[in-house]
């Protein structure tokens, strides 16, 4: 058992060293921060609907007293839903619940990503507003 481990881990080593295992070899890292992708290529899809998270609600998503808050990643807020649903988006200005806003009713359509909403600062709190409550609504939301 000694003799397969250090076997192992020298061939590992071996071909870590020859670039084989992994793909390719090391190379420098860049001198300064990344740069961040345009707002309408692809590389921005990708990161903004990288980070999404699932919903689930029979009213309102997230259920209870909760918002969900929107981040760096996105400028606008997108749902994905698992079926198609009729939902609206409400967000708080400045974070007060005194002040929400809703937009208007949009039927989202199955599997397909759908924008409520653009132009949102980092850190809006919000949420889905559904008419129905008869049923579980699920699906992604990326903001």
């Amino acid at each position: 058992m000694l003799t397969r481990t250090k076997f192992t881990t020298a061939l590992a080593a071996s071909l870590l060293t020859a670039g084989i295992l992994g793909g390719a070899t090391a190379t420098a890292a860049p001198s300064g921060p990344p740069a961040s992708p345009s707002a309408g290529s692809a590389s921005a899809a990708a990161s903004c609907l990288g980070g999404d998270w699932s919903y689930d609600g029979y009213n309102y998503a997230p259920q209870g007293d909760g918002y969900y808050v929107t981040t760096n990643r996105c400028d606008d807020i997108q749902v994905k839903p698992d079926r198609d649903t009729k939902m609206k988006l409400c967000y708080l200005k400045n974070r007060n619940p005194e002040n929400k806003v809703c937009k208007g009713w949009v039927t989202a359509k199955a599997a397909k990503w759908t924008i409520l909403g653009t132009d949102f600062d980092d850190g809006t709190y919000f949420y889905l507003d559904f008419p129905n409550s008869s049923y579980l609504k699920t699906g992604w939301v990326a903001a």
